[in-house]
């Protein structure tokens, strides 16, 4: 399998929307410096996605715990990271709590840009 490392884009509260809509494909990890388990899955998405699916995906942080954030976290109902909202064509379609193992992940990317075909 393939790898390459995909460009991670940090979001704020002022460029979440906006990037949701100029993509196809979006996956944003919400997260937060204190949580380890953030580490492992931005380990993930660096060096553990084939790269047919980097090409497609674009991928994203957000972290929860400025203030100006909590907004954004209330709508997408994230009680605590890691979260990641799966986004097609600028519409949420699926969401993840919790650490996520390797297969499943590319499975549900997959399925992100498999059911759009």
């Amino acid at each position: 399998m393939a790898v390459s490392t995909p460009i991670i884009t940090a979001l704020t509260h002022e460029t979440f929307t906006e990037f949701v809509r100029s993509y196809r494909f979006v996956v944003i990890h919400f997260w937060a410096v204190w949580n380890v388990y953030d580490i492992t899955m931005r380990r993930l998405i660096e060096s553990g996605i084939p790269e047919d699916l980097h090409a497609q995906i674009r991928f994203a942080t957000f972290d929860v715990d400025p203030p100006k954030h909590h907004d954004i976290c209330r709508e997408h109902n994230v009680m605590g990271p890691p979260f990641f909202a799966y986004y097609r064509d600028g519409r949420l379609v699926q969401t993840v709590i919790g650490l996520q193992n390797p297969d499943v992940m590319i499975r549900n990317l997959r399925a992100l840009t498999h059911e759009a075909a």
